[in-house]
C-alpha cells in the first residue's frame, strides 16, 4: 500500500512540524512555506503542478485560496484541512461535489479574543509611538514625540459584530472613550443588543446612520467588517477624505476592505495622523511593497505601524486547537420524502431550486408577506431520530418535515423562523418577505446539538462561521435571534439559571 502524500502550505514560522511529527513513519509530509497566489495565472499553474501528487493538503488560514479550477486540477486530493473553522477562500461547493471532506480547527482560548487584543496593541502602539520610540532609543536617541491620550476620544467601529463589540467594550471600560459604529444595516436597536451582550448599558454604542458623519467624528477608526465582493473597498478615497487630520486607522480584519491605493496616497500626503495595519493584499507583502520601502513618519508622511497578519496568532490558540469537520459529501437522505417526491408540496408558496451537488439545493419565496406573518403550517411531519434533515421540536424530540420546507437552508441573517412549539413557519419580525427571497432559518434557533456541524458561508455581516447548534454558542452570539422555547430552556439550564 502506497504511503499518503501530505502537503502543508504557507507555514511561515515552521510551527506545524512538531504537531505532525508522529505521522512521519506512515505519511510522506512535504512543506511549502512560500505562498503561490492562484489569482495570478502563472502562479496558479505552479500551484497545481506543486500539489497534483498529494492526497491531503493543509491550508494555513486563507493564505492560499482553493477555487473550483484549482480543485478540479488536483485528481489525487482526498482531504483538505485548514486552520480555523471559517475559511472563505475555500470553494466548499466544489469540494463537496468532488466528495472531498474539509476539516478545520476549533478550540479558542477563553477570554478576550486574540484579534481584539491585537487591535488594542496596535491602537496603543500607534497612539503612544511605541515602534518609533523603540527604534530611536536603540539608535542612541532619546525623546522625540508625544503620545495621544485616548480618554474621551471617539472610537469609530466599522462593523459591530462580535469582535468589533469586544473592542468597543474595552474602549468604554478601560479608556472612557465614546464608541460609535456604522455598517450597512446597523440600527440603534442592534447596537444596543451588542452593548448588552458585552455587559454594557444600552446607548454605550451609538449607531451612526450616515457613513460620512461617522467618519468625520472618528479619532480612531477600527475596521471589523466581513470581506465580500460587496464590502471590498468599503473605505475608499472619499471616505478617507472625510477623516480629520488627527484620525488614526487600524485594520485587523482584511486588507482589501480599504482601497490600498487611496490609503497609500492619504498617508504619503500626511492627511491623517497614522495607520496601523495587520492585514494586506497580497500576503505576504512583496519585498518591494511601498508599505515596506517608504520612510513613514518623516518628511510630512503619516505614521505607519505594520504587523504581519498576527491578530490570530498566539501560543494558546495554535497549540490548543483540535480538528472538526467543515464540509463532507453525503448521499441524499432516504428518510426525507421531499428528496424523492417529484411533485411540489407547497405550490404557489415555495420554489425549490434543485442542485446535483450535495447540500446545494435551496428554496425561494413565491409570495410577499409582512414581517411576522405566518408563512406555512407544518402539517406533514413525522417523528424522527436526530439526523441531518430532522428538526428538533423539544429537549429530546425531532421530526422529519416531509415537505419542501426541508429545502429552507441555514442563514445567520434568516428570512424565516421555524416555531416548533406552534408547528408553524413565520416571517422574521424585523423585515418583510418578498418574492424571490431565499427561504432560510437560523439552525441554532431549533437545534441544540446538530447531527452534522458545518462552516457557514452565508455571507451575512452577522455570519457566525462554525454552526454546531445552540449548545456551543454564547448568549451574546444568540442575541437578536428568535429561539424556540426548548432552546431557551436548555440555555437557562446550561447557564445555571434553572
Amino acid at each position: 500500500m502506497s504511503r499518503i502524500k501530505f502537503a502543508i502550505l504557507d507555514d511561515y514560522q515552521n510551527l506545524s512540524r512538531k504537531h505532525f511529527a508522529h505521522l512521519t513513519s506512515r505519511v510522506d509530509i512535504s512543506y511549502f512555506p512560500d505562498t503561490l497566489d492562484p489569482r495570478d495565472r502563472a502562479q496558479q499553474q505552479q500551484l497545481i503542478a506543486r500539489l497534483r501528487p498529494f492526497d491531503a493538503i493543509l491550508a494555513m488560514r486563507e493564505r492560499t485560496p482553493f477555487n473550483a479550477a484549482t480543485i478540479a486540477a488536483l485528481p489525487n486530493l482526498k482531504l483538505l484541512l485548514t486552520t480555523g473553522n471559517r475559511n472563505l477562500s475555500l470553494d466548499l461547493p466544489a469540494l463537496t461535489a468532488r466528495g472531498i471532506p474539509v476539516a478545520g480547527t476549533i478550540g479558542r482560548p477563553p477570554g478576550v479574543n486574540s484579534t481584539v487584543q491585537h487591535t488594542w496593541a496596535l491602537i496603543l502602539a500607534l497612539a503612544r509611538h511605541v515602534a518609533r520610540d523603540d527604534a530611536a532609543v536603540k539608535a542612541g536617541k532619546w525623546q522625540g514625540s508625544l503620545g495621544v491620550n485616548l480618554s474621551g476620544k471617539t472610537l469609530a467601529l466599522l462593523g459591530l459584530g462580535k469582535l468589533g463589540a469586544q473592542v468597543g467594550r474595552i474602549a468604554v471600560l478601560a479608556y472612557g472613550m465614546k464608541v460609535i459604529a456604522w455598517s450597512a444595516n446597523l440600527t440603534q436597536d442592534k447596537a444596543d443588543e451588542q452593548a448588552t451582550a458585552q455587559g454594557l448599558p444600552p446607548g454605550s454604542f451609538e449607531a451612526v446612520p450616515e457613513k460620512g458623519e461617522f467618519l468625520r467624528r472618528a479619532d480612531v477608526l477600527s475596521v471589523h467588517y466581513v470581506l465580500s465582493e460587496r464590502s471590498r473597498g468599503i473605505v475608499g478615497t472619499e471616505d478617507l477624505a472625510a477623516l480629520r487630520p488627527e484620525a488614526m486607522i487600524v485594520n485587523t480584519s482584511r486588507g482589501p476592505l480599504i482601497d490600498e491605493r487611496a490609503l497609500l496616497e492619504t498617508l504619503n500626503a500626511g492627511r491623517i495622523r497614522g495607520a496601523a495595519l495587520d492585514v494586506f493584499d497580497p500576503e505576504p507583502l512583496p519585498a518591494d511593497s511601498p508599505w515596506r520601502t517608504t520612510a513613514w513618519g518623516v518628511d510630512g508622511r503619516s505614521e505607519v505601524l505594520l504587523t504581519p497578519h498576527m491578530g490570530y496568532g498566539e501560543e494558546e490558540l495554535i497549540n490548543g486547537c483540535t480538528m472538526a469537520p467543515i464540509a463532507v459529501q453525503e448521499a441524499a437522505p432516504t428518510t426525507c420524502t421531499t428528496t424523492t417526491t417529484p411533485h411540489p408540496t407547497h405550490p404557489g408558496l415555495i420554489q425549490v431550486n434543485r442542485s446535483p451537488k450535495a447540500f446545494g439545493s435551496s428554496a425561494s419565496s413565491l409570495v410577499s408577506l409582512p414581517a411576522g406573518a405566518v408563512f406555512a403550517k407544518i402539517t406533514t411531519a413525522t417523528p424522527s431520530k436526530k439526523a441531518y434533515t430532522s428538526v428538533q421540536t423539544g429537549r429530546d424530540s425531532h421530526i422529519e418535515l416531509n415537505s419542501d420546507l426541508v429545502f429552507c437552508n441555514h442563514s445567520c441573517d434568516p428570512s424565516l423562523n421555524f416555531d416548533m412549539d406552534k408547528m408553524e413557519v413565520r416571517v422574521v419580525d424585523d423585515r418583510p418577505l418578498k418574492v424571490g427571497d431565499a427561504l432560510t432559518f437560523f439552525y441554532p434557533s431549533s437545534e441544540w446539538e446538530m447531527d452534522q456541524a458545518f462552516n457557514c458561508n452565508c455571507g451575512s455581516e452577522k455570519c457566525k462561521g462554525w454552526i454546531s447548534g445552540a449548545k456551543t454558542m454564547g448568549r451574546e452570539e444568540l442575541e437578536g435571534y428568535w429561539l424556540n422555547p426548548h432552546i431557551e430552556e436548555l440555555l437557562r439550564e446550561r447557564d445555571g439559571q434553572l
